[in-house]
């Protein structure tokens, strides 16, 4: 499970970083503790041009959008009807009504510096731990997103759509497995552009390729422990993901 999470640099490093073609929307950076219902940037592949059969054709454009972190799937009556989707299973993702549509032509990536876990002691004492990606890197999370329509809203008003976005995880590598029992996918520079390509159909084979590599790039994660201030939603300043 990942229930808050790090972007310690600006909408335009990150930009730069992932090598986008756009940033769309506006966005609060750095954030040292983004939770459930914010705002987070979410890197998508889009084509501008569709067959006869609705697939992208032509070039597509990568680009950076703010979405409401806890997705919402198009089908459903609102953000207020169900708790927040902001975690979807990767051994579920094409089982899950909620989920099942946004795999198969909705993925996108969570840009994060590190994320917070809570281990949880055989005394059962929670201790906050900040997996990361180090001072310089970055973490690719794998990501499915949605639109949803405001029916209250008319169809020409650009605020009746509501972009929402859950972060993939899967079981957790063996490094990580000591602080919690899952982990979010962690996209490589090879399965980032495969996962986000809306021309390439998910498949059980995909998704364990990406799974794989995520164990290699989980391998190479740091953590440490940190002070408990994180759990309060409204603290947000890089004293959090300060070592104690």
């Amino acid at each position: 499970m990942c229930g808050r999470f790090v972007v310690a640099r600006t909408i335009g490093e990150i930009a730069m970083i992932f090598e986008s073609d756009e940033v769309l929307g506006e966005f609060d950076l750095p954030s040292y503790n983004v939770a459930p219902t914010q705002s987070v940037p979410i890197l998508l592949d889009r084509g501008f041009e569709r067959d006869e059969h609705g697939n992208p054709i032509g070039d597509l454009s990568r680009e950076f959008h703010s979405a409401r972190w806890g997705l919402v799937p198009r089908w459903s009556k609102g953000p207020g009807e169900m708790a927040p989707l902001f975690n979807a299973r990767i051994e579920t993702l094409f089982e899950k009504p909620s989920f099942k549509d946004s795999v198969l032509r909705r993925r996108c990536l969570i840009p994060a510096s590190g994320y917070f876990e809570w281990q949880v002691s055989d005394s059962g004492e929670k201790r906050p731990i900040y997996v990361n990606a180090g001072e310089e890197g970055m973490f690719a999370f794998a990501a499915i997103y949605d639109w949803w329509a405001d029916p209250s809203k008319a169809a020409g008003d650009p605020s009746r759509w509501l972009l929402s976005a859950s972060i993939v995880t899967k079981e957790a590598a063996p490094e990580l497995a000591h602080i919690h029992d899952r982990n979010p996918v962690l996209l490589s520079p090879d399965t980032l552009d495969e996962w986000l390509d809306p021309s390439t159909d998910a498949s059980p084979e995909l998704l364990a390729a990406v799974a794989a590599v995520a164990d290699e790039i989980a391998a190479e994660a740091l953590f440490h422990e940190v002070g408990p201030e994180v759990g309060k939603v409204g603290s947000n300043s890089a004293g959090l993901i300060r070592s104690v």
